[in-house]
Formats: structure tokens, sequence, C-alpha cells
């Protein structure tokens, strides 16, 4: 399978030219921004995402950013990576898509000139000389997809497929039988091969209107929704019958009480069987939680609608949790689109914004099932409860910001340091509502384990890099970054006051000792050596000479400035990359370290060791 690493979006609507590529994750990526930053125009740009067939509805007038003029164009770049559990294309593969190019290059172009040129090469020679006699437009259509079989430096995937059906369809043209038994045979080979390669690449599913499927229709309301679909955007009705390969007729005649009781009853029995096949044995694959099955039952000109989970009690979908009905709604709607079981990547635009608290959390546990089946999600959000911190979840966050100018950026991180002042605060308040105001729920009260409390996100990301390289026991320690150090006292009071173990680590420099550990000891009565520490082992007497404003020393000492500007020399990123923002540099390490391409020495190592020595004895 092939998954997407990144999209970048040139000139779709408010995002420009620069600045406008989102690296999405292999599982789940969250999108935060204030109102009316673009996240919804960046969902809407990758909903448009079709790797198999045209995009033309990406690129009409409508959708091109007004401020870059009328010849403005747009473009969209994608890199697509290989799951390494299946390794038939083993590299990355790059494709450019625009109104009037498709190019695809990269690990796509070798699989296909390796495995599958020589078959379509049989194909090229058994077509001969335009044995359909084509003429006029059909023979220019016959020409392009022939040439599109032989490219070499590049290739259109959405053509191709294109190519098969245009030839398909005009075997019949073909006069001579053992010509066209050539041609047939030589289109079966090309296609078994060339549909393996199709099967690898992801689908896309958009789900921006929060669509469900109601408790109970009356016939009245039946026929309406039927009739004009759209002007019931939040029903799923329609979809539904759709789903169930039922005529709308019959759907009608079933729900409608009277005369007709055989037809009606053959009808009822049909419509129950094709809701256990297509729904019910599906939805218990997709649905990993326990097994479910969905009941249509008629009575009295109305159609209600029942859930039963396993053996258990049948109850009426409006009684059951609203994260089984958003998982169920989603399932119908996506199938109803065609969506297969996996590799697609779903795109949710505010999902759950209507439920409460625990019902959001529910959703985090639910994408993870979807995930864990091979898909990719990506969803925008408000609600600091749709935002898991756990494992690392603070990597899998972009953040989009709005220019003066009108322009959209999406940013690699929450906290890369060119998002805009004012709308800085606006654009981090989940991430600072669900850390720092929400511990409890987003991390646990770890009663039976020590807290770190980090001074900033760097720190947070370098310690738990360092962890896995040390392979330190993480079962014993739970680390929470905080957003600098008067936040991290706020955070300690809060782990205090819920009596959970704690200790919070400061840099050695005038913000960490005077704002961090001397406020620490003297006001609030906490100890060095045990409620906190500093990145450096140092003495009461050091502190009290103020060695730490002549000698400062911050987690990137304890990293070590000669790994970091090796690092930025390998990368190739210049010299005054060192001032680059420090949770920049140190997910550049931290990503460095897990693709493998650094390695830190064994100094580094060293005193990572002595500092989770000193946390070891606090537990």
């Amino acid at each position: 399978m092939l998954y997407i690493h990144s999209v970048q979006m040139i000139n779709f609507k408010s995002i420009g030219e620069t600045d406008n590529d989102i690296i999405i994750e292999p599982h789940v990526t969250a999108i935060i921004g204030k109102n009316e930053s673009g996240k919804s125009n960046v969902l809407e740009g990758l909903s448009y995402l079709s790797l198999i067939s045209n995009m033309n509805a990406a690129f009409t007038n409508d959708n091109i950013n007004r401020n870059n003029g009328t010849n403005a164009v747009i473009e969209y770049i994608i890199v697509l990576k290989p799951n390494f559990e299946e390794v038939l294309i083993e590299n990355d593969t790059q494709i450019l898509i625009s109104k009037d190019k498709y190019s695809a290059t990269g690990g796509i172009l070798e699989y296909y000139n390796n495995k599958i040129r020589k078959y379509s090469d049989t194909l090229i020679e058994a077509l001969g000389n335009n044995p359909f006699q084509l003429r006029d437009e059909d023979y220019i259509n016959y020409r392009k997809y022939t040439s599109a079989l032989q490219k070499e430096d590049s290739i259109d995937i959405s053509r191709i497929n294109a190519a098969f059906d245009f030839f398909e369809a005009r075997i019949t043209k073909v006069k001579a039988t053992e010509e066209k038994e050539k041609i047939v045979d030589a289109i079966n080979n090309v296609k078994s091969k060339w549909n393996a390669v199709i099967a690898m690449l992801p689908n896309v599913f958009y789900r921006n209107a929060d669509k469900i499927l109601q408790t109970q229709y009356k016939l009245e309301e039946v026929k309406k929704e039927i009739q004009t679909p759209k002007s019931y955007p939040n029903s799923l009705l329609s979809d539904f019958i759709k789903l169930i390969k039922v005529s709308n007729d019959d759907f009608i005649s079933a729900v409608q009480s009277g005369v007709g009781s055989g037809q009606k009853t053959t009808i009822r029995k049909r419509i129950s069987k094709n809701v256990e096949t297509i729904i019910n044995d599906e939805f218990k694959k997709f649905y990993g939680v326990e097994p479910v099955s969905l009941n249509v039952d008629f009575d009295s000109n109305t159609v209600s609608f029942s859930v039963q989970s396993g053996e258990g009690e049948t109850l009426l979908l409006s009684e059951r949790s609203n994260g089984l009905r958003w998982y169920l709604n989603t399932f119908i709607d996506a199938r109803a689109h065609g969506i297969s079981q996996s590799n697609v990547l779903y795109l949710f635009d505010e999902p759950g914004v209507s439920l409460h608290v625990n019902a959001q959390k529910e959703l985090l546990n639910l994408f993870n099932d979807l995930v864990s089946k091979g898909n990719q999600i990506v969803y925008t959000t408000h609600s600091p409860y749709m935002l898991n911190m756990k494992d690392d979840g603070i990597h899998r966050i972009r953040a989009v910001d709005k220019d003066c100018q009108g322009y959209t950026h999406i940013y690699k991180t929450a906290y890369d340091a060119r998002l805009s002042p004012q709308n800085q605060q606006d654009t981090l308040a989940p991430i600072i509502s669900a850390i720092g105001m929400s511990i409890y729920d987003t991390f646990g009260p770890a009663k039976d384990k020590l807290n770190i409390v980090t001074e900033g996100v760097s720190d947070y990301i370098y310690l738990k890099t360092m962890a896995k390289i040390l392979e330190i026991e993480m079962t014993k320690i739970n680390i929470i970054p905080s957003f600098g150090t008067p936040n991290s006292l706020n955070i300690c009071n809060i782990l205090c006051g819920w009596n959970c173990p704690f200790v919070v680590i400061f840099d050695y420099d005038k913000e960490g000792v005077e704002s961090g550990g001397e406020k620490m000891s003297k006001s609030l009565l906490y100890e060095m050596g045990k409620e906190y520490l500093y990145i450096k082992d140092v003495s009461q007497e050091s502190i009290c000479s103020k060695d730490y404003i002549k000698s400062p020393f911050v987690i990137e000492d304890l990293v070590g400035s000669d790994i970091l500007n090796d690092l930025i020399k390998q990368k190739g990123l210049g010299e005054d990359s060192m001032n680059m923002h420090k949770t920049l540099l140190s997910k550049l390490f931290c990503n460095s370290i897990e693709d493998g391409s650094y390695h830190v020495n064994d100094a580094c190592k060293d005193r990572f060791i002595n500092l989770f020595d000193r946390i070891d004895r606090l537990y």
C-alpha cells in the first residue's frame, strides 16, 4: 500500500504559493487554527484528490486564489510513501496534477517500467495501426491513449485508466477474430498487472456535513427526501437507500401501509436481507468495538431503525451512544460513495462539534480503530478534547494561519515561529487547554507514575526521543510539556492538588532559576532534587553565586551543540539554522533519529543517562 505523506496545494482558494503543503501523518493528523484561517479550505482542497481519475472540479475558476490574479494556476504536488510491511513499490512517489497535466514519477514509475512496461508494449504492438478504424476526435484520443502507455519519463495514472476503458469500449470495431482476440488478451494481461498498482493507491473521503440516519421517518418524509435529497443535507436516508441497492419506488412501497401486501412483504424481506449482507456483515469488520447489527422495521406508514449489540437487547438508534451512531453514519456515508474498507484518507471538518466532552473523547478512540485498519485521518477542531496529546500526539498537530493579505499558511508544527502574533493565542488555545487545563482528562492523574513536567515543547521532544534511544522504561513516567516557566508552576500545583507525584525540569538559565526553581523553593516550598530539577546537575552554591548567568545550560546543551550543528550541516540547512525556532530544531532532531538518518554520539547519551538516573531516584 501507498499512503499520502504530503500534499502541496498551490493557488487553491485562500492558499497561495508559499507555506502551502500539509504533512499528513500515517495515522491521525489534527488541524487547528482560529475561525476564518482557512482550515475548511485545506480540507476542501484535499477532498478533490483523486489519483486514478481526473480532478477537473478542483481546477474551476471559483477555486482559484483571487489574490494571485486570473492567470493563477492551481497545482497539486503529492508525495506517496510505501508501507514497508508490503514492499511492492520501494521508493517515494511524486505526483504533480494541474488542469492540463498529470505526472507521476519516483517509485510508481520505477514499478511501471520494471514490471508493467513489457505488457503495455505488447498491447501497443497488438493495437498496431488503428485497428478500430477510428476517425476525427476518436482517432485523436486513440493516439493520446497509446502515447500515455508508451511514455517513459513519467506516467499519467488517470489517462492510463481511461485508455483501457477506451480500448475495451471499441473492441467490437475490430473485424478480424484473431486480431480481436490478440488485443483482448493483451489488454487483460496489462490490466491485471496495472490493477495491482491501482489497488495500492489511497482513496479520499470527505465528510464535511454531519449527516445522520434518523431513528424514524414518516412516509411523507421519505417521499420528500427521495424526491429532493439536496434539500436534506443532514440526512443519510437517500444514501442508505442507494447503499442497500433498492429502488426509490420499492422503498416507498415498503414503508407504505395498505394494498399489495404480498409484493410489499417481498420487498421488505429483500431490504432486510440487503441490510444484513451489505451493511451489517461489513460493519462488523469496520467497527471493532463490538458486533453490531442495524435493523429496519416498517409499521403504520413509518420506517424505524434500531441497533442490536451481539445477542443483547435491541434499542432504537437514538438510544445508542453518540460514538456508535457517529461510526455507523460515517460507514453508511462512506460506503454509499464507493469507499472501501482500508487505505482511505478520511477528512472530517469539526467532527463531534455537537457532542459532549466524553463523546468527543470517544471519537478519538474510534479514530484509532479506523487507522488500525490501514486508513489515515485528517480533521479540523477547536476543541481541546479532540486533541490526543499522548504518545507524542503534539507532533501530529498542524497549525493553519491567515496573514493580513488573506493568504492561508499551513505549518508543519503547531508551534511554528512564523505564526502571526495576533493569531497565535487563538490558534494555540486548544493545545494550551489540552495540556494546561485538562491534564486529568488528557494524561490521567497518573498516581502510579512520576509526572515529568518540562518547560517547553522542545524539552518534551528531546526527552521522549532520547528515552526511546536509551530504552528507558516509560511505564513509570509520564512527560507533560508546558508553555514556559509560569505554566510549569501551574501544572505542578494542579498535580499536587490531585496528589500525583511529579517533578519539573528547568533549564539552568536566568528564567529557569529565578522564575522557576527559586520560586518553587521560596514561594511554593518545593525542594530541589525532589519536586524540581535542573537540566544540569548543580549545587545550591552554584545557584547562589548566579553561575547560571555566567554559564547557562539549557536542553540544547544537554543534546550538544556539536550534534545539532552536525545535524544541520548534514541536512544542508545553512549556518544560521541554529537560530531556528527551538521546537523546529527539536523536531528536526526527532525526525532524523526516527528515520535513521542521524545517530547521536556516546557523550550525548551519557548526559541524558545522567538526567534519567537523577529522575529514576525519585520513584
